[in-house]
């Protein structure tokens, strides 16, 4: 996962999305009601053209937005076949439902520069995660929010409350309850396993996928040395979280035990007028107990022979994302939080990470592919094809049960837009099994994706 800053926000941020409130001798300026932090969408239209299926409910959602609050619900349903290989064949099927709110206390006139984010989340049914047999998740979507067993349902939890002050142009703080999905900056595989790519290893840094958590309570900072424009943007995020999940409790309870700090740059840019973007961060785990990896083993009072432990670890991360032919040019910088892509064209996409050797099993992964949006005339229409890897430590344990020093795997999928808001997707991945005794496996799905 990536850093846990609200993903639609420091999305938006480095993409120029959004509108900063002016400032004067370092202090803020009343903003009168007409003008906010988030623009206003555009509700409006049949259909066929509109972004949300619900509509614009008489005008009635244009008038609130422009008071300063947004609503919508994304609802995806996932359908999955292992038909061989992993751990056993099987077919799952499940629906998540996202309710996303904004409160623009600048467009409401009450605070400028100030904003409060929410994001409620249910579940049911079932996945083949488990059967699968892979590391990550094949169905990203269906295994956040976390819980013990996976795939349990959810009514209803809070997975994002936070709230964000700008107090310059150029530097603001957030804290809150984090949901860390969305801030992985990448216009070809990202999108929550809900848009784009499915499988997890295309979603967000395995490196970092046993330290970080999905949603947790955190404070930090947003520092833009350099303002969105044609050419993009620098927007550097540094944050203080607990590293103890807490996708469905309010997290206070976990304060205390073991905390990570990142800080990461992300910035956009052009090559020969072809618009790209990079992603740059490091996460340092602290103040918990990490069993080394190896084969050295201690004597402990009362325990026996134990494995040692560190207090402490660490992670770098690494994205990047380039179009490599534009069919709809414009000067305008890329929107990473639409979680599709913004161009009709095609690009590729990289990811890498590694890990401290001492305590992370995987210390090394990495992914890459194509994606892109227009296909057969069809401008709404997106896809991609991606290939991972991930490398495993091995040990006398790991080599005695036969487990494998990597695992790798590849995922393609075409998403149809059957209307701006409504998206059926089909899907296929092989991957292959670190697990012994485990044939590679071959999933197929379908999704479909709908924003009221």
């Amino acid at each position: 996962m990536k850093l846990a800053f609200t993903g639609a926000l420091v999305a938006s941020l480095i993409s120029g999305a959004l509108t900063l409130p002016a400032f004067a001798d370092d202090k803020p300026t009343a903003a009168p009601a007409s003008e906010g932090i988030l623009p206003v969408p555009d509700y409006t239209g049949d259909i066929f053209s509109r972004s949300h299926l619900a509509g614009d409910w008489g005008g009635t959602r244009t008038e609130l937005a422009n008071k300063g609050f947004q609503f919508d619900v994304e609802s995806t349903q996932i359908l999955q076949k292992n038909t061989g290989g992993g751990r056993n064949p099987a077919t799952g099927y499940g629906v998540t439902n996202d309710y996303n709110m904004t409160f623009d206390l600048m467009r409401m006139g009450v605070l400028p520069g100030a904003l409060i984010t929410f994001k409620g989340q249910s579940r049911f049914g079932d996945s083949v995660n488990s059967d699968a047999g892979t590391i990550l998740p094949v169905n990203t979507n269906a295994f956040f929010p976390l819980t013990s067993p996976a795939d349990e349902d959810i009514s209803f939890t809070i997975s994002d409350l936070n709230y964000t002050q700008f107090l310059s142009e150029n530097f603001g703080v957030i804290v809150g309850k984090m949901d860390t999905l969305d801030g992985d900056p990448n216009e070809f595989a990202s999108g929550r396993g809900a848009t784009q790519f499915q499988n997890s290893n295309f979603v967000f840094n395995p490196a970092l996928a046993l330290r970080f958590p999905y949603s947790t309570l955190g404070a930090g900072v947003l520092w833009i040395p350099v303002p969105a424009a044609k050419e993009g943007g620098i927007l550097v995020k540094s944050l203080l979280i607990s590293t103890q999940d807490s996708s469905t409790s309010s997290g206070f309870g976990n304060l205390g035990d073991g905390g990570s700090w990142i800080t990461e740059s992300d910035f956009q840019y052009r090559v020969s007028d072809l618009p790209g973007g990079q992603n740059l961060g490091f996460l340092y785990s602290f103040d918990q107990s990490f069993k080394e990896i190896g084969d050295r083993l201690i004597l402990e009072p009362g325990q026996g022979l134990v494995k040692p432990t560190n207090s402490s670890t660490w992670s770098l991360y690494w994205s990047a994302w380039q179009y490599l032919a534009v069919w709809d040019p414009s000067d305008k910088p890329i929107d990473l939080a639409n979680k599709v892509a913004d161009h009709q064209g095609i690009g590729f996409f990289a990811r890498a990470g590694t890990a401290s050797q001492d305590n992370n099993p995987v210390t090394f992964a990495m992914s890459a592919g194509l994606g892109g949006r227009g296909a057969f005339c069809r401008e709404n229409d997106t896809y991609g094809f991606g290939y991972y890897y991930t490398n495993i430590q091995t040990t006398r344990f790991t080599d005695r049960l036969g487990i494998a020093d990597d695992a790798q795997g590849y995922e393609a999928y075409y998403s149809i837009g059957l209307t701006p808001a409504v998206q059926l997707t089909l899907d296929l991945q092989t991957v292959e099994s670190a697990l012994p005794g485990t044939d590679d496996a071959f999933v197929v799905g379908g999704r479909l994706r709908v924003v009221l």
